[in-house]
This record gives structure tokens, sequence and C-alpha cells, in this order.
């Protein structure tokens, strides 16, 4: 197996038709020229390198979080079966190794005849006889077992072990990226939330607008246009609160899908985004991010598929040894109700038993393709996982890549945010001393939503891609105990939400 890496997979899939059946993982990505650091890593992030987190969920340091992630992981339908799947698995690993044991069955018969009655001549003479039942009992055993002399049997057993240990990472996989996937539809709803009060902030605005203009309409100071230029983005206005409102509803019923509630738009959720803590500061690294070996043997879906990977192995070494003679032993006994007294002569047993070799010699091509079909797996095995490495690099990468994108795009919003907001300022002022017109107005207050709305947006995307970066790492989460479930919103609330704002409709 040594050769392998000179060859990378291509090579490595061509001795897979040799005597050998195993691959090491790391011969199976032995191609892939992995970097000692990440690639997407700027000068000054790489600084200082350091182990990966223990508990990501302690490093974002939010109790509201924490009990979302709990309620997920306690709940969800999806973690649900996979634990399920862990447990079948486990228990056909066991059922595989009974193999390796004797097997005894036993049986047990009862039968009644009846013999007729009739006559017969007996020293000269006929003698009448009656007819009657017999009863008889019978009590068998039939002991099979297969010698593992080749180690087939062994095989069979370590497969299935490693399959259900595969079903193991799995599931911890999944529950990772449950975990994720809670923390950032909270994130998500949050964003959305807010999205919706500013909104409702704009239709304020365009009604107080409104009303100002038609004033100064009625005085003869403002012209027909403007008032019609006010309704139609007022207008405007409300569509989007309109649309706000609903994707707040369905964030909000994601999220309760997600951690196993009736999806009923019900929880309550914060009014502003937490802020994110610096991915180094000035002595290096505050959120661990390891080197991309070490990601190999961290997360559970890499983890998966080597185990799998090993598995396909060890099943093409059984199709193999099914072309071995197999030495099977067996042994039998039966007893009737003359003969249950013998029912523990050890001697009576032992010599019932017999043992034999079975090869072989005519299965109409069916263990050759037994055997090539194993191969096949075992050459797909190999390309899945180095596919999955390679998936788990690039997500790294990707997170690593978007961190400084979005943390430049974050301050790039909030400048923009800042000075829109000081714009619309000093436009309302000039449109009020009669220095500017409606259409600077309006367009100063709508740069001033779009550009808050992305602000929103762009701190909504870091803390997203934070929990992405957590989740291609691997790093591993704790859930404390009795960890507060969240609340949910009152029904006024709800139905708030989920209603047109019909004061506004009227204006």
């Amino acid at each position: 197996m040594a050769n392998i890496a000179r060859f990378g997979i291509a090579g490595a899939a061509l001795l897979l038709t040799s005597a050998c059946v195993s691959l090491d993982a790391e011969d199976a990505v032995s191609s892939i020229e992995t970097p000692m650091s990440w690639a997407a890593l700027s000068n000054e992030m790489a600084a200082e390198v350091a182990p990966v987190t223990q508990d990501w969920l302690a490093d974002i340091d939010d109790d509201t979080i924490t009990s979302i992630v709990s309620e997920a992981v306690e709940n969800n339908n999806d973690l649900g079966a996979a634990a399920a799947r862990v447990k079948a698995a486990r228990q056909s690993a066991r059922a595989t190794m009974a193999g390796l044991f004797p097997s005894l069955s036993g049986s047990l018969g009862a039968s009644r005849s009846r013999s007729p009655g009739g006559t017969v001549q007996q020293n000269g003479q006929l003698v009448e006889f009656q007819g009657g039942y017999s009863n008889s009992t019978n009590l068998g055993l039939n002991l099979t077992w297969e010698a593992d002399v080749w180690g087939r049997l062994t095989d069979q057993t370590r497969s299935a072990y490693l399959q259900a240990e595969a079903a193991n990472l799995d599931y911890a996989a999944a529950q990772l990226s449950i975990a994720g996937g809670a923390a950032q539809a909270w994130y998500a709803l949050a964003e959305a939330r807010l999205q919706r009060q500013l909104s409702e902030r704009d239709v304020e605005t365009g009604e107080a607008n409104l009303r100002i203009i038609e004033r100064r309409y009625d005085r003869g100071i403002s012209s027909s246009l403007d008032v019609r230029l006010a309704r139609s983005s007022l207008a405007s206005s409300r569509a989007t609160l309109l649309s706000r409102r609903q994707a707040e509803l369905e964030a909000s019923r994601r999220l309760e899908v997600l951690i196993g509630r009736y999806p009923r738009a019900a929880l309550t959720n914060l009014s502003t985004l937490p802020d994110l803590e610096p991915m180094v500061d000035g002595e290096g690294a505050v959120i661990g991010l390891g080197d991309p070996a070490g990601l190999l043997f961290r997360r559970p879906d890499v983890l998966a598929a080597e185990a799998r990977l090993e598995s396909a192995g060890l099943d093409l070494s059984v199709a193999r040894k099914q072309f071995l003679p197999a030495l099977q032993v067996t042994g039998s006994g039966s007893w009737d109700d003359t003969s249950v007294q013998d029912l523990f002569d050890i001697d009576q047993v032992v010599a019932n038993m017999s043992a034999r070799l079975v090869q072989p010699l005519f299965q109409g091509g069916r263990l050759k393709a037994n055997a090539a079909a194993r191969r096949h797996e075992l050459e797909a095995s190999l390309h899945d996982y180095a596919q999955t490495v390679l998936t788990a690099y690039q997500d790294v990468e990707n997170a690593l890549a978007a961190e400084r994108f979005l943390s430049g795009r974050y301050d790039a919003q909030r400048l923009a945010f800042e000075e829109a907001a000081a714009s619309e300022d000093l436009t309302t002022r000039q449109y009020l001393s009669g220095t500017t017109d409606i259409f600077n107005l309006i367009s100063a207050q709508q740069r001033r939503i779009s550009a808050e709305a992305a602000y929103i947006s762009a701190a909504r995307a870091r803390l997203s891609n934070r929990i992405d970066l957590y989740l291609a790492l691997g790093a591993p989460f704790d859930v404390p105990e009795n960890a507060p479930l969240t609340q949910q919103a009152p029904r006024a609330e709800r139905a708030a939400l989920a209603t047109p704002d019909q004061e506004g409709d009227r204006s």
C-alpha cells in the first residue's frame, strides 16, 4: 500500500484489483496538495493560528442562542431519525457478529396414531382384540457452526461495525448542522424583525410627509405633483411593510419547525443583532482555526466517509473469500418418549456431529460478479472520501474569505447608513425651509431606508458566516443542561404581525 501515494487516486483505483483490499485514508487524498495553513488567511489574520475552539456555542456567548440550540438538539425530528438509524446500525452489526458463533435450533413434535381392532387366529381359535390410540412426542436439536478459517466472518463483522460507526458520525454531523442552523435561523428572524420595524418607521415617516405636503398644498405652497409623489412613495412603503411582515412570520415558522414546535409564528426575538467579536486582535487569533491537516480528524462527515472507505475494503475482502472453501460443523440429536432420559448424554450428541468442507464450484458467475461489484464500490468510496475532504476544505476557505469581505461590507454599509441618515436630516430641513423640492426629500428618505436595510443585512450576514466557519471547522459545542426555553410572543403581538395596518391603510 505504500506505493499508492505515488499514483494518487487513479493509481489507487488500479491497485484495488490486487490482493490488497484495504486502503489508508491518507493515501486516498495523497494527490491533493494540502497547504500548511489556510490559503484564504490574510497576512494580518495569519499572525497566529490557535487550536480550534472546544465550544463555539460558549464563544458566541448568547444565552438565547444557547436555549434555541438546546431545544433544537432535543426536539428536532431529523436528529431523532438520525439517532434511530444509529441504533439500527448497531443492532445490525450485532446481528452480523452472531455469525461467528454456533447456531442452535430446537424442534418439538407430537403425534397420535390409531390402531384398528380385529381378530386373529391363535392356537386354532379366533381371538378378538380392541383397537386404540398411541401418543408420542419427539424433541430435536440442531447445531450448525462455520469455522472462521479465512477470517471472512470477522471481516464481515468489522465492516458492519464500521457502518455503525459511520452512522454515529453522520448523527454527529447532523447534530452540528442542526445546532448551527438553529443559531442562524434565530439571527435570520432577528433580521426579519428589524427589517419589519424599519418598514413600520418608513410608513410612519411617509404618512407624516403626506400630511405636511397636503397642508402645504391646501395653502398653495406645494403642487399636486408633490402630493401624488408622496402618496406613491407611501403606497410603496406600505407594500414593503407587508412583504417584510410576511418574511418575519415565515422566518419564525422555519425556526419553530427546526426546534420541533408547531409553526404558529409565536417566537419572541431580539430587537437588535449582537455585536461580533473580531476574528483576530493584536495578539493573534481570537477564533481558533487549526490547520487543514487537522480538519480530517475533526469533521464528522470526513470521519464518516473514512469509516465507509474502510468498510468497503472489508466488504471486498469478504467477497473474495467467498471463493475459498468453508468449514461447516453440524450436529443433531433426536429424542422420543423412550429416550428422553438421554437428553443430556454428551456422548450421544457428539456421536451425531459431523464436519464438512464446502467449496463453491459453479455459481453462474455470481461470486465473481459480487467481487467485482464490491471492488467498484471501494473505488466509489475512495472518490467519495476524497470529495468529502475537498468539500470540507472548500467550506473553510469560503468562510474565511467571506469573513474578510463581510467585515469590509459591514463597515461600508455602516458608513453609508450614517451618511444617508445625515443627508436625510439635512434635506428635510431644506424642504421645510423651501430651499429644495419634494423629489430630493423622498429620494433622501429612500436612500436612508435602503442604506439601513443593507446595514442590517450586512450585520446578520457576518453572524451567519461566523457560524458557518465554526461548522466548516467541525468545532464541537456543548449544550448545558436545563437551558431555558425560548418564550413565545403574546397572541396580540402575533395578530398584529399577521394583519395589515388598518389605520395606515385609511391615511
